[in-house]
């Protein structure tokens, strides 16, 4: 391994603002000061439909602001999935789709499980009235994603 520094004084590689950035993501992202994960772009549906929701609920609605994917990820942020569908965190998740309200929306799949009863249900992440949640679903509320 080499020793070699970044201007941050940290090793190559090691450092969040300077290592490549992760397949799937870009180097610069968008986030809410109330928000959970990070987003492509500030005209993100699934960031507006968010926003749409806490005013629903009477919190506060904050404008996005450009920042660093280190900075965002440093916050314990995850990625939108609609935004960056081809992101995995994991080298075992993998895209989906799932069933949400009659609707097939884009998820990630991280785990498989068998119940008792012999049928699958996935551990999914994906985005469900503006913001990001992470459930299990049974086997008929999941599909490969196109």
């Amino acid at each position: 391994m080499s020793d070699q520094r970044c201007d941050h004084g940290l090793i190559v590689g090691q450092c969040g603002h300077c290592k490549p950035v992760p397949h799937g993501l870009t180097a610069n992202v968008w986030t809410t000061r109330g928000g959970s994960v990070f987003h492509r772009t500030e005209a993100c549906e699934a960031l507006a439909d968010g926003q749409a929701r806490a005013a629903r609920f009477g919190r506060d609605v904050h404008q996005p602001t450009r920042s660093a994917l280190a900075d965002a990820m440093a916050q314990g942020r995850g990625a939108c999935i609609p935004c960056f569908p081809a992101y995995r965190p994991s080298r075992t998740a993998k895209p989906c789709l799932v069933r949400e309200n009659g609707r097939w929306v884009p998820g990630l799949l991280t785990e498989w499980r068998r119940g008792g009863d012999g049928r699958w249900s996935g551990v999914v992440s994906y985005a469900a009235d503006g913001e990001q949640v992470t459930v299990l679903k049974d086997q008929d509320d999941l599909r490969p994603a196109p």
